[in-house]
């Protein structure tokens, strides 16, 4: 799976389940800043976004992955491992 796969599939979630504008969701972006998420809110995307790419849900794997575009480069690579 392409890193652009992996960002649309993204911002599906973040619009769906978060009501996010899809022109909000930047690679620059960060979530507690730009997207105005808070503590909650980035558990439960970390929750969404694992079993969006068939991950075990480890809050501890996402935590310095502070914009969208670690997040994206962190499930491409899990995405490519298998």
């Amino acid at each position: 799976m392409t890193q652009e796969q992996v960002l649309a599939r993204l911002k599906q979630i973040l619009q769906a389940d978060f009501r996010i504008a899809p022109d909000k969701v930047t690679p620059e972006a960060t979530f507690r800043g730009t997207l105005a998420m808070d503590s909650l809110d980035v558990v439960d995307l970390i929750y969404l976004v694992s079993r969006e790419f068939g991950l075990k849900p480890d809050v501890e794997a996402f935590a310095d992955l502070d914009t969208v575009q670690k997040v994206v480069a962190h499930l491409s690579q899990k995405a490519a491992q298998g």
